[in-house]
């Protein structure tokens, strides 16, 4: 196989549709001449771009350019050069950031970089395990940068989990064992135009290997031009090139090549519609946010989950009573009070639904705080427990006042059985949630562990005892009754 680049295209550009999963809009490098930048982008087929703030504070600027420019999705994160002067590198602060618009497809990028080590390694480490939780508490993709630390890199992932929606090691540089390492993880695997360097033979033997299924590619605009612009800046439209090298590599038309990387990036990322030339996944009718059961009314606030229980319905069929509780995206706390109506007349309001509520914890809370304005009606969490762990802080003083229960997942006696019920993402789960127990009896009036009768493994009268060493309440729930 000629592995020399070429960079005559295939077939025109203009009759292909490519996706830059990674570039950087926001940086001064494009300010006096963006829409330039952007016309040429959608001259060469680009109808997709992902922008990415490297800092928390970028979200102002990210949103003015999504707001110009169709087809433009967003992440940001704290890159791991700056992760030793952020103010807040907390889970609570990466998740507020990326909430406040709905068009944030990722967190990230996050990662660590030991060639320039503009900041400390543990610096880095502490934001990058943040990032991780923050993701899988937003439900949305993970954007890795790893430069001169693959085991580092590797360790971390590994001991933190995967976010269930996976997730990208972006500008992928490195060896075929870390490609390897990648895919087995569940992580898509992005080339810029390193790819297309006379250097980059190592490289372009590593792209040969990667699965169709699991490539993507991108500019990383401003850096990285790929020849013949090498040394130039770069920008969107030259993310052609990188799809060329990459199609020579797999022996495709770049137009196939093309329609395989947009593809992943649309499943990957499943970016809102915007005009952008691709199916929007908004699933067509009107999530349920709050549904009645009994005198209660109950809250769907959130998709994500911590646990992977192998006895929860919802991964087959996510109904309760009659209510299909699939959710799109999280809503926002004014739908969620919208879909609420006049409760009034209920006798509690209850956190529950399709995921894990307190993944949704600034939504929760907000909430919460606007029922109370409106009436004085108690106010349940039905939870996994694991808020204090996946936020790395004790939430439950923000409980007070304003949650009046908690019904806690117990769901074990021990480890073991909790681990192979539960299947936890998240290592130290059932410690955490003992934990979580003992701290939140100090805020909430009414906390209770509970258990499931059925469950295999499980001995009710140990778990019991469990709550009452905790000074809980028990209650005894049974397996398939839902509601």
């Amino acid at each position: 196989m000629n592995t020399t680049p070429t960079h005559t295209p295939l077939v025109e550009p203009s009759a292909m549709i490519l996706a830059d999963s990674h570039a950087h809009l926001d940086f001064p490098d494009f300010i006096q001449d963006q829409e330039a930048v952007m016309q040429r982008a959608r001259a060469a087929g680009v109808t997709r771009i992902n922008t990415i703030a490297t800092r928390l504070t970028g979200v102002p600027a990210l949103i003015k350019i999504m707001d110009r420019f169709p087809g433009v999705s967003a992440s940001v994160g704290i890159h791991p050069h700056y992760a030793g002067e952020a103010v807040d590198t907390s889970v609570a602060a990466i998740v507020a950031a990326v909430s406040q618009d709905d068009r944030m497809v990722a967190v990230g990028e996050t990662g660590l970089d030991f060639h320039y080590h503009h900041s400390a390694a543990s610096q880095q480490e502490v934001v990058f395990r943040n990032h991780i939780q923050a993701a899988k508490v937003l439900d949305l993709p993970l954007i890795i940068h790893t430069r001169e630390a693959e085991a580092a890199t590797r360790r971390i992932v590994e001991e933190e989990g995967v976010p269930p929606r996976g997730g990208v090691v972006h500008c992928f540089t490195g060896s075929a064992g870390m490609a390897e390492w990648a895919v087995a993880q569940g992580l898509h695997i992005s080339f810029s135009g390193v790819l297309t360097f006379k250097n980059g033979e190592n490289l372009r033997q590593v792209a040969r290997q990667v699965p169709l299924d699991r490539l993507l590619i991108e500019t990383d605009a401003p850096y990285l031009a790929p020849m013949p612009h090498r040394g130039q800046r770069n920008e969107p439209a030259y993310v052609v090139r990188v799809a060329e090298t990459l199609a020579q590599q797999h022996g495709l038309s770049l137009a196939q090549m093309a329609t395989i990387t947009t593809d992943n990036y649309v499943r990957l990322f499943r970016p809102l519609d915007r005009g952008a030339g691709s199916p929007s996944v908004a699933v067509s009718r009107p999530p349920i946010l709050a549904y009645a059961i009994g005198t209660g009314l109950y809250l769907n606030i959130s998709k994500g989950c911590t646990l992977r229980c192998h006895f929860c319905p919802k991964w087959v069929a996510p109904i309760v009573h009659e209510y299909d509780l699939t959710l799109a995206r999280n809503p926002s706390a004014e739908a969620v009070l919208a879909a609420m109506g006049d409760f009034s007349h209920y006798q509690e309001v209850v956190f529950c639904g399709y995921g894990e509520p307190t993944l949704r914890l600034p939504t929760l809370l907000a909430v919460a705080r606007e029922i109370k304005k409106r009436c004085d009606i108690p106010i349940r969490i039905n939870t996994d427990g694991l808020a204090n762990r996946v936020y790395r802080t004790d939430v439950t003083p923000q409980f007070r006042g304003l949650i009046d229960a908690v019904s806690v997942s117990l769901n074990a006696q021990n480890e073991a059985v909790y681990n192979r019920n539960s299947r936890p993402t998240l290592s130290g789960a059932y410690a955490a949630v003992l934990d979580f127990l003992r701290m939140v009896q100090a805020h909430v009036p009414s906390v209770t562990a509970t258990a499931i009768e059925g469950l295999e493994g499980v001995d009710m009268a140990a778990c019991a005892q469990i709550a009452e060493q905790l000074g809980v309440r028990f209650r005894r729930r049974f397996l398939n009754r839902m509601g």
